[in-house]
């Protein structure tokens, strides 16, 4: 491969990860396949394994470090590092997240004597196992395929049946199909350069495996009806209130009251503008109360131990002056049994904090609370090997939080509430855990606040997005400063808030309780993608070429 044709494989890369993700200029998400295409070829051009890793690998930085640059905002925010050193945590970070790439361009390289089809499948189902691995080990999977084409539900349908990771590579197989008709060195013929030639077969079987995805992406939201508020037996309605409160301050003990007083004044005016004037001489409806909307505030919307504070109070008085049940993040504490075997004198252990939802009945009753299993580097806990001082600032005020342990939904009435808090949104299987315990509805609380006006809250959101169409469930989701959203089984976002501004936003949702297909197959998929890619990698190609005639 020529030196100008490696550069403009790796330009297409980086532009395609970055403007395929929801970014600063242009969203345009089937742009992002041009990421894993370009490792595809850097890879078969490459003189060996280890150029094609450090190539696939700097490609994937650049592109993940354009799209993941609100990382550093936090840091300089919230921890006071420089810019100096801010910038360089968020490239630490894409690094760690985009060594994959390194490793499909290496696979490439390595795998280049397969014939063009077996390539293809096997390059897809190592970027399906992959995402999954990484999503399983590095705890941070913002840059799946499928969340870039998330935004246009169409071309994720299928993740009713694969999952998010499957869907992606799906695409990707359609994509690489597409590309091995290319002539060699551009594609992936295998053969001298003298023998390069145009494959329209190859190229008939990557349109028509993409006009089979997109047909059942037709097919499946034309069945399923857009609702925009639903309406009559297992719809529900929901207020979203947002404080709009800034990161900086929140944590202050000076802006405690003000902070429950702005959420209390905003959920009333919310709350009497749903309901309207009553008409003149009309009697009160027997079942009002009953018909009250779940009321949802974010993430830590309370800044303070709401088991504890004097506040709480204020809080319950609200919910049971309006009679409507109400939702809401805070930090909340339980304190560890003192150990039998302690020696005397010892001092009693200190209380576990978590980062806790709280649901509140009409009657200002506690009914029932979730803790966040799944907790953010740096922003909830710190890893041992980076006990830093100066990244003490990050953990929101409280100290590190310790994890949840329950996927049990929360109750009230006919809801059956599926906890996610924050990034929880992004993994498939905490989601899968809610509905095979009983959800029927899938909630999000978070607190995108961090990230100013960036792309993050955006790519959170249809990050997110994806687990109610994996799942078959409506998804609520609640933040502080937006994007506060409804989604449907479809992965339609059907209501959607603004950003930045103090107010609420009234939607309605509907109850479902049938599984999904990718339910029942989520943990078998990646037990048959191991040996699938065996086969299609380890198998004799029938005939041996010369390597240096590739290369």
């Amino acid at each position: 491969m020529t030196r100008s044709l490696s550069l403009s494989w790796a330009a297409a890369g980086v532009l395609g990860l970055w403007l395929g993700f929801p970014n600063d200029l242009l969203d345009a998400p089937p742009l992002v396949l041009l990421w894993p295409l370009s490792l595809a070829a850097l890879g078969l051009g490459a003189p060996d394994a280890g150029a094609a890793f450090r190539r696939g690998w700097l490609v994937s930085l650049a592109g993940g470090t354009a799209a993941l640059y609100w990382l550093s905002l936090p840091v300089h925010d919230v921890g006071g590092l420089p810019w100096a050193l801010a910038l360089p945590c968020a490239v630490f970070i894409a690094a760690c997240i985009t060594g994959a790439g390194g490793v499909v361009c290496a696979a490439a390289r390595l795998w280049r004597g397969r014939p063009p089809w077996r390539l293809a499948a096997a390059l897809a189902l190592l970027w399906y196992l992959l995402e999954y691995a990484c999503a399983r080990l590095l705890g941070f999977p913002w840059l799946p395929l499928a969340g870039a084409l998330a935004p246009w539900p169409l071309l994720v349908q299928t993740a009713d049946t694969l999952g998010a990771y499957g869907t992606g590579a799906l695409w990707l197989w359609a994509a690489l199909l597409a590309l091995v008709c290319l002539p060699y060195p551009a594609g992936m013929d295998t053969g001298p350069p003298r023998a390069a030639r145009f494959f329209p077969g190859r190229l008939a079987a990557g349109a028509a495996l993409a006009a089979l995805t997109l047909g059942y992406g037709l097919w499946r939201l034309d069945a399923t009806p857009l609702e925009t508020a639903p309406q009559g037996p297992g719809s529900m309605a929901v207020l979203f209130v947002e404080g709009n409160v800034d990161q900086g301050q929140k944590w202050l003990p000076a802006m405690q009251r003000e902070t429950v007083d702005l959420y209390c004044a905003l959920t009333e005016r919310g709350l009497a503008a749903l309901a309207g004037p009553p008409a003149p001489g009309a009697p009160a409806a027997p079942d009002a109360a009953a018909q009250r909307p779940l009321v949802i505030w974010p993430e830590t919307a309370l800044p303070f131990f709401f088991q504890t504070h004097l506040l709480a109070a204020r809080v319950r008085g609200l919910v049971q002056q309006e009679q409507a049940p109400l939702l809401f993040g805070a930090p909340g504490v339980e304190r560890r049994p003192a150990a039998a075997s302690s020696a005397p004198g010892t001092p009693p252990p200190g209380p576990d904090i978590f980062n806790r939802a709280f649901l509140l009945a009409p009657d200002g009753r506690l009914i029932g609370w979730y803790d966040k299993e799944h907790l953010v580097p740096f922003g909830e806990y710190l890893p041992s090997w980076l006990d830093w001082p100066f990244l003490e600032a990050l953990l929101q005020g409280v100290g590190v939080y310790a994890e949840g342990t329950s996927a049990s939904p929360l109750r009230y009435g006919d809801l059956a509430l599926g906890m996610l808090i924050c990034y929880e949104g992004i993994f498939p299987w905490l989601a899968r855990e809610r509905v095979a315990a009983g959800a029927n509805i899938l909630v999000d609380i978070s607190n995108d606040g961090w990230f100013r006006g960036t792309p993050a809250s955006r790519q959170h959101l249809y990050l997110t997005v994806l687990r109610a169409l994996e799942q078959n469930r409506w998804l609520l989701r609640g933040t502080n400063t937006g994007i506060s959203a409804v989604v449907d089984t479809r992965g339609r976002v059907t209501v959607r808030g603004p950003q930045f501004r103090a107010g609420t936003l009234a939607a309605r949702a509907r109850l479902n309780e049938t599984p999904s297909r990718y339910n029942a197959l989520a943990p078998w998929l990646p037990l048959a993608a191991v040996p699938g890619l065996g086969a299609l990698t380890l198998l004799r190609t029938g005939r041996r070429r010369n390597d240096a005639t590739r290369a």
